[in-house]
């Protein structure tokens, strides 16, 4: 035997080294070139993906506004009022339904604004006027779109002009860049992080700090998105890798099961049968009474424990019935241990007859039974034991009258201990047998 375990050490140290040889050279060298590739294409592509969606929602926000802008109703209302035809406030009340109208259809507004003569004509959506004032984006007039420094707006503005082409108004309209930020997000499955620059700021494409930097411009506009993420979460190339490895792995270990298996099978499988086998036989001696093949006191002990434990944590019933063979000394001391033995068989075929499958009988004593009830009320297994009376008085002994007494007490859930329900039910039995035998008594 040691020669053999000598001989597996040897075999397992020589696989052992096998296998990382294989997969150093074989799986991790070539597969580490194809992370690096992996890891700049796929961060590039999910980049220019981002930076198609935010180019169309930029230049959306300024196709938006020129669109409301250009509204010819409203624009007549506006040279009605200049003409003198109309007062301002009548205006307003022209304009108001009509504005809200055109600009409640698109995609993240939070509020839109028309300015006539200086003064604020109507407005949409949430109050944003404070912030119109606070910038320099009204005055300058020169940009159709600017971003806010703290990234968390795109404002778009448009000339509302008459039939000549003069411009008798300006709408802004504020979107929510942070919605769009989110959309971002949830498209890329790795961890990217947007920003907006005006201007590139003097950085360029490539790894700082083990962040993966790419740039890039926006058309039609002077402003660049910056993407950044950590170069250990492209989890594409990554997966490849493990997928190949583990395949490798586990080709050798059946490799290394099959020999193993190979050398031990025909030494271990007479002994593994040999111990299954004793096992069985300890298990069965141990548990069950020779004779009358039932479970013996031992393994009684048990299955209450456990059934008593899972009638208190299901607060469901649990009833238990004591039998004991009256004047059973009798019978062996007239008749011989035979009969007597014959007559135990019998009471036990008897019982097995009329309980129910997930009932547990088991012999307590020489002439002594227990019969545990899950599920069972106090008052349903009373009428159990005398059905159980019945049928044995109605078995004609051919020695003498045979019958049995029968003591009944049910689990009270977190006040028992194991032994309180046994002498309960020995309790009952025992008045049972006071008050004349061959009769059920319950606790």
């Amino acid at each position: 035997m040691n020669r053999l375990l000598n001989k597996l050490k040897n075999i397992f140290g020589i696989i052992i080294v096998l296998i990382i040889i294989v997969s150093y050279f074989g799986v991790y060298i070539p597969l580490k070139n194809e992370l690096e590739d992996s890891l700049h294409s796929g961060f590039k592509t999910m980049v220019s993906n981002s930076e198609i969606i935010l180019e169309n929602h930029l230049n959306r926000a300024v196709e938006d506004a020129e669109s409301l802008a250009s509204r010819t109703m409203l624009a007549a209302g506006i040279e009605r009022y200049h003409a003198g035809e109309i007062t301002f406030s009548e205006l307003q009340q022209y304009t108001q339904a009509e504005y809200n109208q055109g600009a409640s259809v698109y995609e993240y507004l939070l509020a839109a604004y028309r300015f006539v003569d200086s003064r604020l004509l109507t407005s949409y959506g949430r109050e944003f006027t404070w912030f119109l004032d606070n910038s320099d984006f009204r005055r300058s007039g020169n940009e159709n779109l600017i971003i806010t420094s703290d990234q968390n707006y795109i404002i778009a503005q448009a000339a509302v002009e008459d039939k000549a082409g003069n411009t008798i108004g300006r709408d802004y309209i504020i979107y929510d860049l942070t919605a769009m930020f989110l959309e971002l997000k949830q498209l890329n499955a790795e961890e990217i992080r947007y920003n907006i620059l005006r201007g590139d700021e003097g950085l360029e494409n490539g790894i700082y700090s083990g962040k993966i930097v790419e740039l890039r411009e926006l058309n039609n506009t002077d402003y660049f998105l910056k993407a950044e993420t950590s170069d250990s979460l492209i989890y594409g190339a990554i997966s490849r890798i493990s997928y190949k490895i583990m395949l490798v792995i586990f080709s050798t270990i059946i490799i290394i099961s099959f020999l193993v298996t190979k050398i031990l099978h025909n030494t271990s499988e007479n002994m593994v049968k040999n111990l299954k086998q004793e096992l069985k036989e300890k298990t069965i001696l141990s548990e069950t009474d020779k004779m009358l093949g039932i479970y013996n006191r031992a393994k009684f002990n048990k299955e209450l424990a456990r059934e008593m434990d899972r009638a208190q944590r299901y607060d469901s019933n649990l009833s238990l019935i004591m039998i004991d063979i009256d004047y059973f000394k009798k019978f062996n001391d007239n008749y011989g241990h035979h009969v007597g033995d014959q007559i135990l068989e019998k009471i036990v075929a008897i019982i097995k007859q009329k309980i129910r499958k997930h009932d547990i009988l088991a012999r307590y004593g020489g002439d002594e039974f227990m019969l545990i009830c899950p599920e069972t009320r106090l008052e349903e297994a009373e009428k159990l034991a005398q059905r159980l009376n019945r049928a044995i008085d109605e078995y004609n002994c051919e020695h003498d009258d045979l019958s049995c007494s029968f003591g009944v007490a049910e689990f009270k859930s977190f006040k028992d201990e194991q032994k309180d329900l046994i002498n309960r039910a020995d309790q009952a039995l025992y008045k049972a047998k006071e008050n004349g035998r061959n009769r059920v008594c319950k606790n």
